[in-house]
């Protein structure tokens, strides 16, 4: 028995076709019901919302309408594929809005049938218009943090690289002194030793205007650049050694080294033997050859010392240790610390200066413009094998200053050279370089200095030149970052 309460069946179909398209309707989803032919059955709000449309645009358009043109042929097969009632689970493309706008979007599509006839096909789509800014952030994220990251390596491996040029720099000046010291007190000892001697033996002034003759005109002579032939050398220290076992001087084998080194002779050995006793001609040979030996000691300890005080000197002048951040320099100072840096390097390298030192001074951010010649440098040692020539030059040229640094090498090749300061391009064999160094360049001089630098080369001939204003702009391009 049929309930007599009940509405009529078509008053339930229209009120069940009103809550399917409330729920179309309200979908936060975008929706379409395309008809065969392409052209729009119905779209809801959120569709028209997304894109910009009106009810007045649709009877006009069809849905290759709002397919962006580069996405058609992508399209076209799944548009086919659900014309033949095949359900497309997903499909990522692109709209394009009103106002032009492209809008990436995700979805599925469905087919309604009239029996075995598609009448329309439905699909479902969402804006990932957020979701792709997301992910493109993520991997700007990403790449960056693999970017500082590899440049941190960078910075490491040359910093280990200068570490143990440096280490080797500072060892040997401090293995000499280390030397030089090692028997200093001994050959005082044996000096003072023979000096009194010599003083109750000879008491004449001239006598011992005689023997100082010698020690001075020797370091005279060594002062010139003495340079003893090898041949003539052991054949002088085999006439000594001979003369001082005739006149039964002991450690004749251990002194006659040392006098031949320092340029003593026969003749001048002769002539001390002249000025004093025979019973103090020992004390006064072991006189000579000991203060030769303090002498070039003490010549020895200087000198490293000296070398010590420039490495220590250079390493803060490169460092900028001892300055603020950003001051005015000379920008031959930065090149030539780098230089003594890079000594441990430059040994087979000829590096000639053309200097402008009338240059003046410009304004630096702290140690970078020192990486800048760091890296340019070191990869003109790679380029020539480690031997050859460099030369560096400074200029002004309108109102900036410029360093060209030019190399023997054997040049980039023209295919790379437009992209040689692209970060992590390297022409070097797989481990040998990371691509960073120029990029590392590049930054410095352009961003942080408001400068330029650019490169020449052919097989032979490699020329970088750094320009770099000498008042740099107001503001922040300059500025140190």
């Amino acid at each position: 028995m049929l309930d007599e309460k009940a509405p009529p069946t078509d008053l339930r179909l229209v009120e069940s076709e009103q809550r399917y398209q409330a729920v179309i309707e309200n979908a936060s989803d975008m929706i379409q019901s395309v008809r065969p032919d392409g052209s729009f059955e119905f779209v809801n709000r959120a569709w028209k919302t997304s894109l910009g449309y009106t009810d007045d645009d649709l009877p006009s358009m069809s849905v290759w309408d709002v397919i962006h043109p580069d996405a058609v042929d992508h399209c076209m097969p799944y548009f086919m594929q659900a014309i033949r009632g095949e359900t497309v689970d997903y499909i990522e493309t692109q709209f394009v809005a009103k106002d032009g706008r492209a809008v990436p979007v995700e979805g599925s599509v469905t087919s309604r049938l009239l029996g075995d006839v598609v009448v329309a096909t439905h699909g479902f789509f969402r804006d990932i218009t957020e979701r792709l800014r997301a992910r493109e952030l993520e991997e700007r994220a990403a790449m960056l943090e693999r970017e500082e990251r590899a440049r941190y390596l960078e910075k490491m491996a040359a910093l280990g690289k200068l570490s143990a040029g440096l280490a080797h720099e500072l060892n040997n000046p401090a293995a000499a002194v280390q030397r030089a010291n090692a028997g200093l007190l001994e050959t005082v000892r044996r000096r003072d030793t023979a000096m009194r001697k010599l003083a109750d033996a000879c008491p004449n002034p001239a006598t011992w205007r005689a023997m100082e003759e010698i020690p001075a005109r020797v370091r005279s002579a060594r002062g010139n650049d003495f340079k003893a032939d090898p041949i003539a050398l052991g054949e002088t220290e085999a006439a000594i050694e001979t003369w001082m076992e005739d006149h039964r001087i002991e450690r004749a084998w251990e002194l006659a080294p040392a006098l031949a080194e320092a340029g003593i002779t026969v003749q001048d050995l002769e002539t001390v033997a002249a000025a004093v006793p025979a019973t103090a001609l020992p004390e006064a040979i072991t006189w000579i050859t000991e203060t030769l030996v303090l002498g070039e000691s003490t010549e020895i300890i200087a000198q490293s010392s000296r070398r010590i005080a420039d490495l220590v000197r250079a390493i803060k002048g490169y460092s900028h240790m001892d300055r603020a951040t950003e001051h005015d320099a000379d920008i031959h100072d930065g090149l030539e610390n780098t230089l003594i840096i890079l000594a441990h390097r430059l040994q087979n390298v000829e590096v000639h200066r053309q200097y402008d030192r009338s240059l003046p001074s410009i304004r630096v951010y702290g140690n970078t413009l020192n990486q800048v010649w760091t890296n340019i440098l070191d990869n003109a040692i790679d380029a020539m094998d480690g031997a050859g020539r460099i030369v560096i030059r400074t200029m002004p040229h309108d109102d900036q200053v410029v360093v060209e640094i030019e190399d023997q090498g054997k040049g980039i090749p023209a295919a790379d050279l437009p992209r040689i300061f692209e970060p992590f391009f390297t022409s070097k064999a797989q481990g040998q370089g990371t691509g960073l160094g120029l990029d590392t360049a590049w930054r410095i001089v352009t961003k942080e200095h408001a400068g330029s630098i650019m490169a020449n080369s052919e097989p032979g001939r490699t020329v970088f030149r750094v320009s770099l204003p000498i008042t740099p702009p107001a503001g922040g391009e300059g500025a140190a970052s």
